[in-house]
Order: C-alpha cells, then structure tokens, then sequence
C-alpha cells in the first residue's frame, strides 16, 4: 500500500510539472515563458510520466484543438471509443506538418523526441539498480496512473461531444478538471480561481517574468 500511495504521489508532481505545466500549457499552448533549463525539467518528467516524445503529445492535442468532437478528433470518444480513449490506444496516423513546424526549432524538443525512449530506459535501469521498490515508485507507476488518469480525463470531459469541467478529475490529471474553461481559452495558463498548476506557474514564472 505504502508502494502504490508513494508512487501516485510522485506520478502527481511529475504530471503536474511535465505533463500539465510543461507539454500542455507550455509547449502546446505557450500559455507562458520559460528558460531552456525549465524546459528540459518539464520535458524530463513528461517523459517519465508517460508523456513520451513532447513533440508528438503537442502535436496531437494542437489536432484535438482544432478538430474537437469530430471525426478528426484524435482521442473523441464518440469516433474512437470509448475504450480506446480510456485506455489511451488511439492512434494517429499522420500528423501534418503546420501542426508541429514551429516544435522543430526547439533543439530541446527535438532531442528529446529522438533520444527519450534511451533516457527513459537508462532512468529506469539505475532505478532498478537501486532496488525493485524505486523502479515501481518512480518508473512504472507514473507511467501507469498517467495512461490511467489522462484517458478518463480525455473520456469524461468530452463524452457529452463537447468539451466539459469536470473538478474530480484534477484529482487523477493534475489540473485538467477545468476542461472546458480551458478549450474557451486555450492560451490562459489559469484555468480556474482553484487551478493550483495555473497558480504554480503564476508564481514560479508569471511574476518573476514581470519583476524582470
């Protein structure tokens, strides 16, 4: 029990700064600034969390943003189903290249695109070397509970074929809840008055940017 209660715990924090702060208000939406080391800390614990390459992950939901609820949805429950989408086994077949243009000039991005499947592996190697216990902890779980938490995510907030809050989801996908606050105003890096990942940024990168 203590296993599986430390492992969501780190999933949570690494979610939150990879996949939440980091691929999706950051990359994604460039909601805010950040320097290349920050980048590097998100793109890290994206990956470690399940995000896998950052610039795929951006890509496909710049398509969902422009093809919501649709049959070009990339993870709509209502064209790909449900079970495909609550267990993330969606697939894209192509992604056009106005979708990612912009990623390719990132040399952080694109390094790790070639090159995170080895970090990945390498991270978990020395984990395993450490022992059994810090491999679940800080390598297998994350992966799981991000799969888990971002495919009931991307199914509850759109299976009313429209993008939907739902609050009890902040609890399995850092921040996201705010669903359709969000797809209002995709470029806003706070989704909501209790958006903790929005608050977060706002202090860690907001207020330092303008005291500049």
């Amino acid at each position: 029990m203590n296993i599986l209660l430390y492992g969501f715990f780190f999933y949570y924090i690494s979610a939150t700064i990879g996949l939440s702060t980091g691929y999706h208000r950051y990359f994604s939406h460039r909601s805010f600034s950040a320097s290349p080391v920050a980048e590097v800390i998100m793109l890290f614990f994206g990956l470690i969390c399940g995000g896998r390459s950052a610039l795929t992950w951006v890509a496909v939901h710049r398509m969902h943003h422009a093809h919501t609820d649709t049959d070009s949805d990339p993870h709509s429950p209502k064209f790909k189903g449900a079970a495909n989408v609550l267990l993330s086994r969606w697939r894209v077949p192509y992604i056009p290249k106005k979708f990612i243009k912009d990623l390719l000039k990132n040399p952080r991005l694109v390094f790790f695109h070639r090159y995170g499947r080895y970090i990945h592996l390498i991270y978990a190697l020395l984990l395993f070397a450490i022992s059994v216990d810090a491999l679940l902890i800080f390598a297998v779980m994350p992966f799981v509970f991000s799969y888990i938490g971002f495919g009931v995510l991307n199914y509850v907030a759109h299976r009313k074929g429209q993008a939907t809050n739902v609050p009890w989801t902040n609890i399995i996908a850092p921040g996201e809840g705010w669903h359709e606050n969000h797809h209002k105003h995709p470029r806003n890096y706070r989704l909501h008055r209790l958006d903790y990942v929005g608050y977060i940024i706002e202090k860690l990168f907001i207020k330092s940017k303008s005291s500049s």
